[in-house]
């Protein structure tokens, strides 16, 4: 029953939405409420800035009152307005209603003399259309204002108009022009001007009508009427001139503003959606003609203003209604799956505009835009509908399930369900991590989508050689095993661990296990040093030897010996011999030697092994291998060096010892190979022609031949330097370089593109690229089945692993070799820490190769040591040995420089020349002297020594002993100063004195020499040891840190201070303070004191306990911290800037900053103290004396001071006289003065207030007293006088306080200097304390004197009546006066600033916070290390500012951001700008190329047209003119003659052109046509000649024609008489007739085709301009159609006509035709006629012809045929235009 009532209400709401919601209904467009006065209703709302009488009675006067007795009011609005108790309240709600009940007027009223800042204000609840305002003022109109809008409740406003007497005065800025558009605004004078004083209006219209607006409905219309706060603002009153020299209030009572009505129209805004309004929730106002805020919304649409549409009708998107389109919201489609939807504007357009609506939360399983599709894991029922909500229910009801209200089946169910409905919906089996979308599978069969029902969608890599099902976006990733490195391309699919080999790790087997290596491309290289060298002449090598060219040589150099000898040629037999010597060394030269060659730091090796072997020219080397890894063909290179620029050639055979039994090399013959290969001498290597084929377990024997290349001898010095014999494998041969697989031919390209193998090829090897490395390591994985072990050494090593590629082992220094197994060419001693460079020397030794064990260099004749290096024993100064000087004390000395070692007999020295210390004599050899003991004053060694050593002094002949430290005297009998004990014993010793360190110890008096006792204590130290600081001093005596007591004299006790020094704890250096006095130095107040530096001490602050922050003040004002409202130095005033009593009210000062000369106004009257000419207790009026308005008061012109002076006289006396006047009243006598004189008084009294009343000012100059000004003038300048001399007192003050300011600077200058001086001396004399005693004595007297005159200098700055110190404390007496005497106004003045900077400070932070993004914290450098963003103040390392930057969020890093984005923003606008610019100028090019087309066509139809209009006047004419022939050849009476004549005019009758030539001329225009060029101009000169030419030859039959006419009477009579043939003429009339209708219709028929032809391609051509697309290629079809429809009606008429000439030709017979003539009656029907002429033709088996009659039937025949081509064109015709139509 609940749900039949809810569709049924349903449906009623459904029934309501559609019907109207007025008469004039809102379905067909935009409809509005009706409008009225929005202020009924909204008192409330209503509101202004300034009313009278709110606080109290006001009074107020009336200007226009002039003639009523009652000239002033009060004004009391304390209260509302009521008829009868409060008729004087002037509220602005008084404005709504013009009346009250008791139809009196009441009016708003302002405060008096307000002339800025007044308004009304209208707030209204919702938004509203405002169509225009009235106003109605009791006194004068405004001088200025204006109306101002608000559409967003208040936040922003807008102007509507300005209104204003002047408005170039007043509003400047603002156009005054008449209103041009309806938007502008403008500023007005109508309704400003000063009359009329009263019932004055303003009117003001949103619309003006003098505006023509075309949409009233627009939204610039709509958004223009649109308001929500409506503020009337006053800016300026209408005066009389009078405000201006008075301000008082008597005079401003008549000024203020006053308004009867205000009317402000409008109705409710609803953007065109609703037609009535109704109450807006929250406002219970009801009063009659309310126009209410919250709109009846239509269209589907809901709001307050009807913003929004209703829920679920969003699939269009909301809009204002237009007059002819509501724009009604219309409801989603969510197929009854959803109860909400949104606006998407992307599907919108999307959807080409059709709809918009997104459904929400769809139900039932469903998902889309219209909740169309099943959810993923569901599918659709195919026997429900989409709409069907309970779709799917059946199939799971009947497994005992409930169903869920969903039209889509889940495809995920639980087990027990799925094997229950298998046969229905089975469930996808798909892994959802393998399968895509999660395990969805095809929901249903669809063979042309290649979808079938349960099939799984398995991910891209789902699939065999993959891993890692889940992992990856594509389901599994790739194994990727390394192709050599792993057994195949197959890994585990959990962890995708390919199969490795051997020693081969990693999870695609591409890395090496640690310890292994790959082997490179020429890892099996045989090093040519290892070779078996053989001879020339050995038969093992291949080849045959070539003859020796040093035979030859020999004989020769013998027999020319030989001969020399005979002739006795000396000279030339000695080069002979010398020849002979070398020849016979070359011959010695063995055959093959090994070269080893060093490796030296920064030079290329390009020789691999320890060097190379030396082969000789025809000699050659033999190689054994036996190491073979896998059987495969290898490429056979030698790497040599040669030693010359000869090329060479080596002939190389390579021979298995066993056959190949592999079936690789097995089938392969023959198993020996020679090849001869040419060594160029610009290589340094070269490659067999053609590979060898080598297998495991088999032995090969290489032997290689070298000799010269093209030469047919060996020479003897002819050598080539062989490194090595390589083998490099056929990688194409392995597994994975074969076939046309991708991956292999990728291989093989990188082999090449990399140049992997190239890099094996000379040496030194390249850097490998990463792709070779890995490819490489793949080939040794397959040759190796696995990597090979490193097997480094572990002396030469490093460590145990070697290179990834190559197996080098890191080997230690001077070790080589690719195990490190090997000390390199040059060095010794392999072993732990590798090997030792030789360094043989290059003059003693005989080479630079050295013993590998023992490191003996082979030395020359007189060279010793390893190294060759060293002289003989005895010797020094290698290589040019020499005998060691030693004086005889020693027989060994430095072989390198010399100096003697270990010497004898106490000597020492270079050369063993001079004694060691303690002894003293000359030991050089051949002086008779030795070394003897020094007696300092015992010997060396006896316990009494004192001495170091000694010398003899020859000019005393004394010996002179050096003494140890702490002992003097020439035999160092004695202590040293600063030294103390008895020597004199034995046994005895001198020690340090123990003072400290305080005593100078150079003074001999410093220091008790016997018993050690401090004398003179330095540093201001004192006590026995001088372990302590002296009176008036304190510190660490140890560290010599005494330092003077820093005891301020006014804060400590006077009996431990003299002379301005204080005693203190020697110690601490804690000082003995007065009184509350507290601080290490007595420099301070204890807390809560204050009145530091008197006698007593402190004294307590007294700071009032409840106006205080707390008990402590300032230590020498004693300020107290008062809390907000309070001031004084207890607090026990108002606060600064205040006046009053702070135990009642305390109020500001307010003090106007121009006016006053200071903040602070009297504390107790709060009177502030005024600037010339500012006045008022605010200084915020001008003086008197100046006009104008405050603060722009300006001194009145000097005349008025003179007005003033007397005026205030007359005042005065006034007063005075009013004043006895009284007294005269009250005691009834006048003292001293008869009734003549008061007579007297009275008149002259009378006389000066007319005076003053009528402001006749001059007449009341004439009569003041000139005694009195002059008294007055003489007051004035007395008190000038005094002024000038308390100024003059006060600049002597500030001078005297400017230079004691300049002395004090400089005092403190001088004293830095002096204390920069005394730290220069006492530098200098600590440094002199380290010099020698006489000097050290020179200098102490010296800076003793210094000291003397520094004192005395330091004595006259302290002291003394004239010393600075006395003069500085003067001054201080002195300022501390004048700061007693200013100390209130100065501590005043510093709480205002520390106030003033406190809330400066906060508001820096805030603003550092909010412009740099963090606060500023500068340290004294300037950085700020705690705010990385910077602020006020902070600089980096470069002195720059710092502020804002990356991560802050200040507004300078945003505008930064911002000008970055907007100069981003700017260049991408000036670029599109700048497109958008071509853009425009190229469609404006094609706007303006496509209207001259169309100019040029429209002229073309227009000259077409007309060239139609006149050839229809001419067909006209020629049908008129052939009627005329036909009614003559119908009447009766023509005679044959002129009938004849007139067949003859209308046979000659001709078309200008003939047939070809005018379809020649009807194509070209079709192709002009086509073509839109030129048509006009031939279309209409062929036009015009064709017309020209018919034309002249109708007018010749008109002509013939008339002349006939004009004979057919004559003829009439001798008809009967002439015997002709009547039968002939009726034939010739036959002709005739036929002949005329053959030009009436053939020849027409042709040009009217070709016309409308012409026509039809116009109107094609004009639709093509008009619409660029649609019907051209149909109508080009079409046209085409009708062409071969044309082209095959002619050919079919021109067969016809052909055929029937020759029909006619034959069968015709002239006495058919005669006799066919005589039986025709001449004025029978024709038609019948013509039917029997060719059916008797036809019939007729005659052989003559005559010719005439003959072109008669053929005329005839031609008629038919031009007739039906005619009609059938016509059919066709009628057709195109229908089709263009």
């Amino acid at each position: 029953m609940a749900a039949y009532l809810g569709i049924f209400i349903l449906a009623l709401s459904v029934v309501g939405q559609q019907l109207p919601s007025s008469p004039h209904g809102c379905m067909e467009g935009s409809c509005y409420p009706a409008t009225g006065n929005l202020l009924i209703g909204r008192a409330i709302n209503l509101s202004a800035t300034s009313t009278c009488g709110l606080h109290g009675p006001e009074h107020y006067c009336i200007v226009s009152h002039l003639q009523e007795l009652d000239k002033c009011f009060a004004c009391n609005s304390q209260r509302p307005y009521d008829p009868y108790y409060h008729k004087n309240s002037h509220r602005v709600e008084n404005v709504i209603q013009l009346k009250d009940s008791n139809e009196d007027l009441t009016w708003w009223q302002s405060v008096n003399g307000v002339c800025e800042g007044v308004s009304i204000r209208l707030n209204l609840e919702a938004e509203f259309h405002f169509t225009h305002l009235i106003m109605k003022f009791k006194t004068f109109r405004p001088a200025a204002m204006l109306i101002e809008r608000s559409a967003d409740f208040g936040r922003s406003w807008r102007p509507y108009r300005y209104f204003a007497y002047n408005c170039t005065k007043t509003f400047p800025r603002v156009p005054s022009h008449a209103l041009h558009y309806i938007n502008d605004v403008i500023c007005e004078e109508r309704y400003s001007d000063i009359e009329p004083s009263t019932v004055g209006e303003v009117i003001y219209k949103v619309l003006d009508p003098a505006i023509h607006v075309k949409d009233p409905y627009s939204l610039e219309i709509q958004e223009l009427l649109r308001i929500t706060n409506l503020r009337i603002n006053f800016t300026k009153l209408h005066t009389l001139g009078d405000n201006l020299l008075d301000r008082r209030s008597e005079v401003l009572q008549k000024y203020y503003y006053s308004l009867y009505e205000l009317v402000v129209r409008g109705s409710c805004f609803c953007y065109g959606h609703a037609s009535e309004c109704a109450p807006v929730p929250g406002v219970d106002a009801r009063d009659s003609g309310m126009i209410h805020g919250r709109c009846v919304c239509k269209h589907n649409t809901e709001g307050l203003n009807c913003e929004r549409c209703r829920d679920f009708h969003n699939d269009l998107a909301w809009s204002p209604a237009e007059a002819n389109d509501p724009h009604t919201c219309r409801e989603c489609n969510c197929n009854g799956h959803s109860n909400h939807c949104h606006f998407d504007m992307a599907v919108y357009l999307a959807t080409g505009n059709a709809g918009g609506g997104v459904c929400d939360h769809c139900l039932h399983n469903t998902m889309g835009r219209n909740c169309e599709m099943c959810k993923p894991f569901y599918y659709k029922d195919p026997s429900r509908d989409i709409r069907d909500p309970a779709m799917g229910d059946s199939l799971l009801t009947h497994r005992g399930l409930s169903a869920h209200h969903s039209h889509c089946v889940t495809v995920s169910l639980s087990l027990s369900i799925v094997l229950f409905t298998l046969s229905l919906s089975p469930a996808c089996d798909c892994d959802p991590v393998g399968s895509m979308e999660g395990g969805v599978c095809d929901s249903h069969t669809d063979l042309d989508m290649g979808m079938i029902a349960g099939q799984c969608r398995c991910k891209l890599n789902v699939k065999p050689e993959y891993w890692g099902l889940g992992n990856d976006l594509a389901g599994c990733r790739a194994c990727h095993c390394d192709f050599g490195g792993a057994y195949s391309n197959r890994c585990m699919v959990e962890n995708g661990q390919c199969d490795c080999r051997r020693h081969l790790i990693g999870r695609q087997c591409s890395d090496v296990q640690p310890g292994y290596f790959c082997a490179p491309l020429d890892y099996y290289k045989y090093e040519a040093e290892d070779a078996v060298g053989h001879s020339p002449s050995d038969h093992n090598l291949p080849g045959k030897a070539r003859p020796q060219a040093e035979v030859d040589c020999v004989e020769h150099l013998n027999n020319q010996l030989r001969r020399h000898r005979r002739h006795r040629r000396i000279a030339t037999t000695q080069q002979q011999r010398a020849a002979l010597r070398r020849i016979r060394q070359l011959q010695q030269t063995p055959d093959v030697r090994s070269v080893h060659r060093e490796r030296s730091q920064g030079h290329m090796v390009t020789w691999t092994g320890p060097g190379f072997a030396r082969v000789k020219d025809g000699a050659g080397l033999v190689f054994t291998i036996d190491n073979i890894p896998h059987a495969m063909e290898y490429d056979i290179m030698i790497r040599y060096e040669p030693e010359s620029t000869e090329d060479w050639e080596a002939i190389v055979s390579v021979t298995s010892l066993l056959l190949p039994t592999s079936s690789r090399c097995g089938n392969l013959l023959p198993t020996e190979q020679l090849y001869t290969v040419t060594l160029p001498h610009n290589r340094r290597y070269v490659q067999m022609p053609r590979p060898f084929c080598f297998e495991p377990s088999n032995r090969y024997v290489v032997a290689i031949r070298f000799q010269r290349h093209g030469v047919s001898q060996r020479h003897l010095t002819a050598f080539i330097l062989v490194d090595s014999l390589v083998l490099i494998p056929k990688y194409t041969e392995l597994l994975g370089f074969q076939g046309n697989d991708p991956a292999a031919e990728e291989r093989r390209d990188e082999m090449v593109r990399y140049m992997c193998l190239d890099s094996f090829m000379a040496m030194p090897m390249p850097m490998l690229a990463e792709m070779c490395t890995k490819l490489i390591c793949s080939i040794s994985a397959i040759l190796h089945d696995g990597a090979l072990q490193c097997q480094c050494d572990p002396q030469g090593s490093l460590s145990a692993e070697c290179d990834r590629v190559g197996g080098q082992c890191r080997c230690k220094p001077n070790v080589i070799g690719q195990r490190c197994d090997q000390c390199a060419p040059g060095t010794y001693g392999f072993g732990p820490y590798g090997c030792t460079a030789c360094d043989c020397h290059s003059q003693g030794s005989l080479g630079h190769q050295c013993d590998p064990v023992t490191g003996q260099c082979p030395c020359r004749q007189g060279a010793s040591g390893r190294q060759c290096s060293d002289c003989q024993p005895g010797q020094w100064g290698f290589p040019s040995c020499r005998p060691c000087q030693c004086n005889g004390h020693t027989d060994d000395c430095n072989p390198q420089t010399g100096e003697c070692q270990t010497c004898r007999d106490y000597t020492d020295g270079q050369y063993c020349e001079r004694c060691v210390n303690g002894f003293f004599g000359n030991p050089v050899l051949g002086s008779g002297d030795h070394c003897r003991p020094c007696p300092c004053p015992g010997n060396p060694g006896s316990g009494h020594s004192n001495g170091d050593s000694c010398h003899t002094d020859i000019s005393s002949n004394q010996i002179l002993c050096n003494c140890k430290q702490g002992y003097t005297g020439p035999r160092c009998e004695r202590c040293a100063p600063g030294y103390y004990g008895n020597i004199e014993h034995p046994g005895g010793q001198c020690l340090p004195c123990q003072c400290s360190g305080n005593i100078d110890t150079q003074d001999p008096e410093s220091c008790d020499p016997r018993t050690g006792q401090c004398l003179r204590c330095l540093y201001n130290t004192d006590g026995a040891s001088c372990s302590d600081c002296k009176p008036g001093y304190y510190g660490n005596a140890l560290a010599q840190d005494c330092r003077r007591c820093t005891c301020v004299t006014a804060g400590t006790q006077q009996s431990y201070c003299t002379d301005g020094h204080c005693h203190c704890d020697r110690q601490t250096g804690a000082c003995p303070c007065r009184d509350n006095v507290v601080g290490h130095n007595c420099d301070q107040c204890a807390p809560d004191y204050w009145n530091y530096g008197t006698d007593r001490g402190c004294e307590r602050c007294g700071c009032h306990p409840l106006h205080a922050m707390g008990s402590h003040c300032n230590m020498f004002s004693g300020q107290c911290h008062c809390q907000q409202g309070f001031g004084g130095r207890q607090c026990t005033e108002c606060e600064q800037f205040h006046w009053g009593d702070p135990r009642v009210q305390c109020e500001e000062c307010n003090c106007h900053p121009l006016g006053s000369e200071m903040a602070q106004c009297d504390r107790v009257t709060g009177v502030c103290e005024c600037r010339e000419g500012a006045v008022g207790r605010r200084c915020d009026e001008c003086a008197r004396g100046f006009t104008g308005v405050f603060p722009k008061c300006v001194r009145c012109h000097p005349c008025f001071e003179l007005w003033d002076d007397a005026v205030c006289m007359i005042r005065r006396d006034l007063d005075h006289i009013r004043y006895d006047i009284q007294r005269i009243l009250e005691s009834g006598e006048t003292p001293g003065v008869g009734d003549k004189r008061i007579l007297e008084l009275e008149n002259k009294l009378a006389q000066v207030q007319d005076l003053i009343r009528d402001g006749d000012w001059d007449r009341l100059h004439h009569q003041m007293s000139n005694t009195t000004m002059w008294h007055s003038r003489a007051e004035i300048a007395l008190t000038d006088g005094r002024l000038m001399g308390v100024a003059r007192e006060l600049n002597g003050t500030a001078v005297q306080d400017e230079v004691l300011r300049r002395n004090l600077t400089q005092m403190e200058r001088e004293l830095r200097d002096l204390n920069t001086t005394l730290m220069h001396h006492r530098q200098k004399q600590e440094n002199n304390l380290s010099s020698d005693f006489q000097g050290n004595f020179d200098n102490v007297k010296k800076y003793y004197s210094e000291s003397q005159e520094a004192q005395q200098k330091c004595n006259a700055s302290v002291s003394g009546p004239f010393s600075p110190v006395e003069e500085s404390k003067a001054t201080r007496a002195h300022t501390e006066d004048l700061l007693n005497k200013r100390q209130d106004k100065f501590l005043r003045t510093v709480v205002a600033q520390k106030k003033s900077l406190s809330e400066l400070q906060n508001k820096a932070q805030d603003v550092d916070k909010k412009v740099c993004g963090g606060h500023s914290n500068a340290s004294s450098n300037g950085t700020c290390h705690d705010s990385p963003c910077g602020g006020a103040g902070c600089r980096d390392n470069d002195g720059r500012r710092v502020c804002g930057g990356d991560g802050c969020d200040g507004t300078v890093s945003a505008s930064l951001k911002g000008l970055k984005h907007a100069n981003d923003v700017t260049d991408n606008l000036t670029a599109a700008s700048e497109d958008l610019q071509g853009m425009a100028k190229k469609l404006q090019d094609i706007a303006m190329l496509t209207q001259d087309v169309k100019n040029q066509a429209m002229d073309t139809l227009d000259k077409a047209q007309k060239k139609k209009d006149l050839f229809e006047n001419s067909n006209k004419k020629l049908k008129e003119f052939i009627q005329k022939i036909k009614d003559f050849l119908t009447e009766e009476g023509a005679d044959p003659e002129s009938i004849e004549k007139v067949a003859q005019q209308v046979l000659a009758i001709s078309l200008p052109v003939n047939r070809t030539t005018l379809d020649r001329m009807v194509q070209q225009i079709k192709d002009n046509i086509n073509n839109l060029t030129d048509v006009e101009g031939d279309t209409a000169n062929m036009t015009k000649q064709a017309l020209d030419a018919s034309e002249k030859a109708i007018q010749k039959a008109t002509k013939a024609l008339d002349h006939a006419l004009n004979n057919l009477n004559s003829t009439r009579n001798t008809t009967a008489t002439v015997h002709y043939c009547p039968h002939h003429s009726v034939c010739v009339s036959v002709c005739v007739f036929f002949s005329i209708c053959y030009l009436s219709c053939c020849v027409p028929v042709q040009v009217e085709e070709n016309l409308l032809d012409l026509e039809v391609k116009q109107m094609d051509a004009m639709m093509r301009l008009a619409n660029l697309s649609m019907g051209v290629e149909a109508l080009k079809t079409k046209t085409d159609q009708n062409r071969e429809m044309a082209k095959d009606a002619k050919n079919q008429a021109e067969n016809i006509h052909n055929g029937l000439d020759d029909y006619l030709r034959t069968l015709i017979w002239k006495k058919y035709i005669r006799k066919t003539c005589k039986s025709i009656n001449p004025m029978g029907d024709r038609e019948k006629h013509i039917d029997t002429i060719s059916s008797q033709v036809t019939n007729n088996n005659a052989d003559t012809r005559d010719e005439s009659l003959f072109v008669c039937l053929l005329v005839v025949v031609r008629l038919y045929v031009c007739t039906s081509l005619r009609a059938s064109l016509e059919y066709e015709l009628s057709k195109n235009s229908l089709y263009i139509i």
